[in-house]
C-alpha cells in the first residue's frame, strides 16, 4: 500500500507539473518548418493516405525538397488532422500525453534498472526518490520545452516515448513487444537506431562481474545477448535496408551547407554539446534558431578546449563504472543517443533544441539526481534534503517553462526573440519580416528583410519574400529583381519560379511567365501550383489582363471600390481561380464596406494562398478572417 501511494502522488505531481508548465501550449499554431510539413501538406489530409506514408518519401514535405520516411510520425499528424484540423488543441493534447508518458518511463526505468546499487531498486526501493527526480528534472527542463510546444517537433516526443518504451521492454525480457515498439521507433525517426548499442552498454555496465570479470569473458558468452542485443541490432539493418531503398540518392545533400564536410560537423559538435549541457542547467539562451557557429579547425579552442573537456567527463566517467555505474550509463547515453545527429552526419543547424530531447531522458536529468542526492549525502537528514532540493529545482522550472510556451504562442513573438538572441541570424530576421508583413506592417517587415538581405546575401528565401513584399506594395519592377534573383541563386527550386511567374504574370509579360511556371512544373511535377497558374495564364490572358489592369485603376487610381469589385467578379466569372483577382476583389469589398461579402472571398483566398505556398497572402486573409464581419 505504501508503494502505491508513493507511485500515486509522482503521477498525480508528475502531471500538474506539466499541467501547470504547459497548459498554455493548447494554443499553439503551426508556423517555420510545420507550415510546410503540416500546414500546407496535402498528404496529412486525409487517412486513406496513410498507406503511402511507407512508401513514398514526399509525403513529409509539401514542397517536396526534403524528403524522408516518417510513417509512424505522420500517422499522428493524419489522425490529429482528422480529429480538429488544423484547430491546434488536438495535436499538442497528443504532445503532452506522449510527453507525460516518456517522463513517466523515465521513472519506472531508472527506479528498476538504473539506479546502484541494486537492493535499492524497485517499487518499493529507495531508488524511487532519485527516479521520481530524474523523470521531474526531465518533464519541466526549459531544455525541453520545444518539442513540447513546436508541433514540427513531434518526432523527437514520438521517437523518444517509444525509444524508452522498447527499452524498459527488452530490460523485462519482454521480446516480441521491445520489438514491435523499436519497429514503430524507428519508423518514427532514424535516431532509434542507437538503441541495441545503448541495451548492450547497460547490460556491460551492471553485469554480474563474479559471472563475468574481464571483458574477454564477457565477450566470450555473446550468445546470451541474441534477443536482448541482436533483435534489435537485426531490426535496425533492415530499417537502414528500408531507407536505402525507399529514399532517393540526394537526399542528404538537401540536409547541410555543400562546404560543411563530416569533420566539420564532428569538431561543431564537441563545442554543441556542452552547450545542451549549459542549456539543461541554465537556460537562458533557448532559441527558435540558433546562430550556433561552425567550428572549422582543430586549433580552434573552440574545437581543442571543448573536445578536452569531454575527454575529461567520459573519463571521469569510466573511472566511476564500479562505484557508481549510473553515471557511466548516463554518460554513454548521453553521447551514444545523440550520435546520430552529433557525429559525423551534417545537419541544417549545429544546434537546435529539440535534439538532446532523447538525451536528457535517461542522460542529463539522472546525472542531475545523481549530483543532487551525491550533495544532499553531505547533510545531516539526506533523504528530506534530496527530496526538498529536487522539488525546488522542479518548481523553479515551471515559471520559465509557461513563459517560453507564452513565446511560442506567436509566432512573430518567437521569432523577435530569436532575433535578440542571434542578431546575426539572417534566418531570424527574414521570418520575423515574414511575419510582420503577414500582419499588414509592411514598414517593419521591410526594415527586418532588408537586414536579413544584409546579413544573408545569398540566401534566396530573403529574395523571395522580398519579392513578395515589393508585389504586394506594387512595385513590380523591384518584385522582378528580387525573384530574378532568388532563381539565380537557387535555380533548382520550383517555389522561385513559381514566384517569378507570378510577378511576370502581374506585369502583363505573358511568355515570359508561361516559361516560369513551365520551369517550376518540371522542377516538381508533383506540385499543381505552377501547372494551375500556367492553365490560368493561357486561357484568356489578355482578357484577364485587360480587367486586372481596370480594376487595379478602379481601387488604387479612381479610389472607387465598388466599381473595382464589379470589374474583379467580371474577370472571376471569366477565370474562377484567377489569384490576383480573388485577392483584390476581397480587397475591394472590404473597402467598400461590405464585410460579410468578402468574407467568403477571403476564405477562398487562403486556400488558393496555400495550395501556392504563399505565406504572407496566407497570413494576410488568416488575419482578416480572425476579425468578425
Amino acid at each position: 500500500m505504501k508503494t502505491d501511494r508513493f507511485t500515486a502522488a509522482f503521477v498525480a505531481l508528475l502531471a500538474i507539473g506539466i499541467g501547470l508548465a504547459y497548459s498554455g501550449s493548447l494554443g499553439v499554431g503551426f508556423f517555420f518548418d510545420a507550415t510546410a510539413g503540416i500546414t500546407n501538406n496535402p498528404a496529412i489530409r486525409s487517412l486513406r493516405n496513410i498507406p503511402s506514408f511507407f512508401t513514398d518519401p514526399y509525403a513529409i514535405w509539401s514542397e517536396h525538397t526534403q524528403v524522408d520516411v516518417r510513417p509512424v510520425l505522420l500517422i499522428t499528424y493524419a489522425v490529429n488532422y482528422a480529429i480538429s484540423g488544423l484547430e491546434p488543441w488536438s495535436w499538442h493534447v497528443l504532445d503532452l500525453m506522449l510527453h507525460f508518458t516518456a517522463s513517466l518511463l523515465v521513472f519506472v526505468i531508472v527506479r528498476d534498472h538504473v539506479w546502484w546499487p541494486p537492493r535499492e531498486r524497485g517499487p518499493s526501493g529507495e531508488a524511487r526518490l532519485p527516479a521520481a527526480a530524474a523523470a521531474l528534472f526531465f518533464a519541466l527542463a526549459p531544455l525541453n520545452s520545444q518539442p513540447v510546444d513546436f508541433v514540427w517537433a513531434r518526432s523527437a516526443l514520438l521517437c523518444v516515448t517509444l525509444y524508452l518504451g522498447a527499452f524498459l521492454a527488452f530490460m523485462r525480457r519482454r521480446w516480441a513487444l521491445g520489438a514491435v515498439v523499436f519497429i514503430l521507433a524507428l519508423l518514427t525517426k532514424a535516431i532509434a537506431l542507437t538503441l541495441p548499442a545503448m541495451l548492450l552498454i547497460h547490460d556491460f555496465v551492471y553485469r554480474d562481474r563474479t559471472r563475468w570479470p574481464t571483458v574477454q569473458r564477457y565477450v566470450a558468452d555473446w550468445r546470451r545477448l541474441t534477443l536482448p542485443v541482436l533483435l534489435p541490432a537485426a531490426l535496425a539493418a533492415a530499417y537502414v535496408a528500408y531507407r536505402a531503398i525507399i529514399l532517393p540518392a540526394w537526399t542528404a545533400e538537401t540536409r547541410q551547407a555543400a562546404w560543411v564536410t563530416p569533420w566539420i560537423w564532428f569538431m561543431s559538435q564537441w563545442s554543441a554539446l556542452l552547450y545542451y549541457v549549459r542549456l539543461f542547467v541554465w537556460p537562458d539562451a533557448l532559441s527558435m534558431d540558433h546562430d550556433f557557429p561552425y567550428t572549422t579547425s582543430l586549433a580552434s579552442p573552440r574545437a581543442w578546449l571543448a573536445l578536452l573537456v569531454l575527454l575529461a567527463w567520459i573519463g571521469l566517467a569510466l573511472r566511476a563504472v564500479r562505484r557508481y555505474p549510473q553515471v557511466t550509463f548516463a554518460t554513454a547515453w548521453f553521447f551514444v543517443t545523440l550520435a546520430p545527429e552529433s557525429s559525423f552526419a551534417p545537419l541544417s543547424e549545429v544546434v537546435n533544441d529539440h535534439r538532446p530531447y532523447i538525451a536528457s531522458s535517461l542522460g542529463l536529468s539522472v546525472l542531475l539526481a545523481w549530483l543532487v542526492q551525491r550533495g544532499a549525502a553531505l547533510t545531516a537528514r539526506p533523504r528530506a534534503t534530496f527530496a526538498a532540493v529536487a522539488l525546488a529545482l522542479a518548481i523553479a522550472a515551471v515559471p520559465f517553462d509557461r513563459y517560453r510556451t507564452w513565446q511560442w504562442q506567436d509566432a512573430l513573438r518567437i521569432w523577435e526573440d530569436t532575433v535578440r538572441k542571434s542578431p546575426n541570424n539572417g534566418r531570424a530576421w527574414m521570418n520575423a519580416g515574414q511575419n510582420l508583413m503577414a500582419r499588414g506592417d509592411l514598414v517593419a517587415a521591410r526594415r527586418y528583410l532588408e537586414h536579413a538581405r544584409q546579413l544573408t546575401p545569398r540566401s534566396p528565401f530573403v529574395y523571395m519574400t522580398l519579392g513578395l513584399l515589393e508585389a504586394r506594395e506594387g512595385h513590380l519592377e523591384e518584385a522582378l529583381r528580387a525573384a530574378n534573383e532568388a532563381v539565380r541563386l537557387r535555380p533548382d527550386y520550383p517555389p522561385a519560379h513559381l514566384l517569378l511567374g507570378n510577378v511576370l504574370a502581374r506585369a502583363g509579360r505573358t511568355e515570359e511567365a508561361a516559361a516560369a511556371y513551365r520551369r517550376a512544373a518540371a522542377l516538381d511535377p508533383r506540385d499543381s501550383a505552377a501547372r494551375q497558374a500556367l492553365a490560368r495564364l493561357t486561357g484568356g490572358a489578355d482578357q484577364d489582363e485587360r480587367l486586372m489592369s481596370a480594376g487595379l485603376d478602379a481601387l488604387r487610381t479612381q479610389h472607387d471600390p465598388e466599381r473595382a469589385a464589379a470589374v474583379f467578379r467580371e474577370l472571376l466569372a471569366h477565370t474562377p481561380t484567377h489569384y490576383g483577382a480573388t485577392y483584390q476583389l476581397a480587397v475591394a469589398l472590404d473597402a467598400a464596406g461590405r464585410p460579410s461579402e468578402a468574407r467568403p472571398v477571403w476564405e477562398k483566398m487562403l486556400e488558393m494562398a496555400e495550395a501556392a505556398h504563399d505565406e504572407g497572402t496566407a497570413g494576410a486573409a488568416r488575419r482578416r478572417l480572425e476579425q468578425r464581419p
